[in-house]
Formats: structure tokens, sequence, C-alpha cells
């Protein structure tokens, strides 16, 4: 069934005219229809790669979206021809083309249709602002991430409690969360900007033509900002697990320095422990009180050792 949110041309004649035909996954009928009819596959069956099939170009765009305050992985197949551009809609409806459509029904009703490789071009730049998008959240989400393992390496959360390797392990998981969505959008803007130069070299319309090299170097530069994001984050997981080691190491040492100071006294007591017929210093009217000092300071000497040697700090 056809959702109420699709705009679609229900005719041929319309469809010529209009040169998009917008379809969805849950589009069963249609989607079978019209690959019948043009001889193309445009399912997830084909692969990712861009293909040349029965007059069409079929190039597959992969790509991360913000939509209904969450990430969401999709594909969207794009099959063009000299008469028609079809596009795919895999898993999400794309809010992000409403508007594209919205704009080509107006030119439609006006008499001024546009190209399908116009179309087609509309359609990537509005992929390239909407992974733009979606990289700037992240990029905001990571800024608040840098704040907590600057807490974390500080030692202290606002509590004023020790952030421990609990606190440590959640924001672990955050990064390696944002680190794959990064890593999908460096991953979409090469396929976005693989259909640029599939676009730029089976198109003939000037007047967007000039404006292909604009719209690659923008796909680029997103590109790049993506793996400078990508390359933040690996710096922060390397920050937080260097944290984590020292945290680790300060636990280690503080047993190690409890089990120092409290061996001596424990010697002590099992030497007094034990059942000898004769222990002398015990008639000593003083003799408790020698066993407790010698305690304490046979106690002291290794803690006074530990700390002139700074392995307490």
């Amino acid at each position: 069934m056809t959702p109420k949110h699709f705009r679609l041309p229900q005719t041929d004649a319309h469809l010529r005219q209009g040169g998009w035909l917008r379809l969805s996954i849950t589009q069963q009928e249609h989607l079978i229809a019209h690959q019948h009819e043009h001889q193309i596959d445009l399912t997830s069956a084909r692969g990712r790669a861009a293909t040349e099939e029965n007059g069409f170009v079929i190039i597959p765009v992969e790509l991360v979206v913000l939509q209904d305050n969450r990430y969401q992985e999709t594909t969207v197949v794009f099959a063009l021809s000299s008469t028609v551009l079809i596009s795919l809609e895999h898993n999400v409806h794309l809010h992000a083309f409403d508007h594209v459509s919205q704009q080509w029904m107006e030119k439609l009703l006006q008499g001024e249709p546009s190209s399908p490789a116009a179309i087609l071009f509309t359609l990537l730049e509005t992929l390239n602002d909407t992974a733009h998008a979606t990289l700037r959240e992240i990029s905001a989400r990571l800024d608040g991430l840098s704040e907590t393992v600057a807490v974390a390496s500080g030692g202290y959360a606002m509590s004023k409690r020790q952030a421990g390797v609990a606190d440590i392990a959640g924001t672990a998981i955050a990064l390696g969360e944002a680190e794959e969505l990064v890593a999908k959008t460096v991953e979409g803007q090469l396929m976005l900007a693989r259909a640029g130069r599939w676009l730029r070299r089976v198109s003939e319309d000037a007047d967007f033509v000039k404006q292909l090299p604009v719209l690659l170097s923008d796909i680029q530069s997103l590109r790049r900002y993506a793996r400078f994001q990508h390359d933040k984050i690996r710096n922060l997981q390397q920050s937080l697990m260097t944290t984590m080691d020292i945290k680790q190491n300060q636990v280690v040492k503080v047993f190690t320095v409890v089990t120092a100071v409290f061996t001596p006294p424990t010697l002590v007591a099992a030497f007094y422990g034990q059942n000898f017929a004769y222990m002398p210093e015990l008639e000593l009217p003083w003799g408790e009180w020698m066993v407790m000092g010698l305690t304490g300071l046979f106690a002291l000497m290794p803690l006074a050792y530990i700390k002139r040697k700074g392995w307490m700090r």
C-alpha cells in the first residue's frame, strides 16, 4: 500500500511528463511493475555497485539521517535514464525529499518540468545537506562527550565522587556508537561522490553541469569534515582508555599499599597467636604496650618508605 505522504505520479503519461518516479520499498506492487516494465532490478539483492542496465544508470547511496530525533541508516537507489529518474527509498521515508517533491510538483503544474538529470542533481544536493545536518548533530554530541572524558580524566565528577570504571564504560559505549555513525557517514559521502561523477558522465544538461564540480567539492569537503570527526572520536577513545588504565593501576596501587602496611602487624599477631609455654615479655608490666608500639612502628615503616618513594601520588 502506498503511504499517504508519498506524492507519486499515478500514470505513465504523468511520469513521462514529470520525469521523476519516487518509490518506497513498501510499495511492492508499484516496484514490481516498474522493474518489470523497465527490465531493471532496484532491490537490495543487486548489491552496492553502480551499474548500467537496459538504458539506466543504477546508483545506490547509503547514508545516515537524523529523523524523528534518532539516527537511522537507509539506502536510496537511483535509476537514471534519458527520460525518467526512479528513486527507491529503503527502510526510511526521507523527509528531505518531501520539499524537493513539492517543488517538482509545482513546476510540473506550471508546465516547467525538470529533466531527470536535473532532478537527480537536486536530490544529491539534498542528501548532502541532510548528511551535513546529521554530522553537525553528531559533532555537538561529541562536544558533550568531550566534557565527560575531561571530567573522567580529571578524576572527580561534579558530585566530588571519583569517576570510576563504570562511569567511563558508559562514555566508551557512546563513543563507539558515534564512531560507527561517523564511519557510515564517510562511506555515504563516498557513494554520493560516485553518484555525482556518474551524473557528470551521462548528463548533457548544460544548465547544471557547471554546478556539478561545486557539488562534488561540497561532498568531498563534508567527507573530510566527517573524517576529522572520526579522528576526534579516536582521540577521545584513546584518552578514555588511558584514563581507565591509570585508574585501574591506582586501584591496584591502593591495595598494594594496604597490603604492605598491614603485613608486619599481621606477622606480629600471628606470632603472639601461637601457644608457647614461656613468653617472658608477657610478665613485664609494660609488655603489652611495648608489643602494641612495635606493631604500630612496623606498620608505619613500610608506609613511610612508600611515601618517600612517591608511590602514593
